[in-house]
């Protein structure tokens, strides 16, 4: 069956990343879904921020991923409704809450640190590519992902 995205070329560019973005977030709720973990994929950069610098700012994460400020509070309230992060308030400034891991998020990431490794190797082997051109080689993980399912490449690297 034809692709009409692929024969638009370079004009739908912005289009074939938008499917492949949402394919890689729907792959990667179906690991999370198989390995028991409560993950939401859309929470990652976030929630890894977080990870990474121990204490963080709404203001510091919205610099790091240029993110809008409202995603970035839309992505703070679910972390926070599921437990996974807490705040204190700034004793210097009332005004800032400064977000780190929860004793769950903290549960969570451990569980979830062999997995970004997994998946971090499965779309790493994907995007190395000699491709003349990002079309190209945005047609040949597609295609990729049409020969096997990018969540079964990254379970089956974890059973390895």
């Amino acid at each position: 069956m034809k692709d009409s995205l692929q024969e638009l070329g370079e004009l739908g560019l912005g289009s074939r990343f938008k499917r492949l973005s949402e394919y890689l977030m729907k792959e990667t709720q179906i690991v999370y879904d198989t390995l028991n973990i409560e993950f939401d994929p859309y929470l990652f950069p976030i929630f890894r921020i977080i990870v990474d610098q121990e204490t963080s700012t709404t203001s510091e994460i919205q610099e790091q991923l240029q993110y809008t400020q409202p995603a970035i509070t839309q992505a703070i309230k679910k972390l926070l409704t599921k437990g996974l992060i807490k705040f204190r308030v700034d004793k210097t400034d009332k005004r800032k809450k400064l977000f780190k891991l929860s004793p769950k998020g903290k549960k969570i990431h451990i569980q979830l640190v062999p997995v970004w490794d997994a998946i971090d190797k499965q779309v790493k082997w994907l995007t190395e590519g000699s491709s003349t051109s990002l079309t190209r080689h945005l047609t040949y993980m597609e295609n990729q992902f049409n020969e096997k399912a990018l969540s079964k490449r990254i379970l089956e690297n974890l059973k390895r």
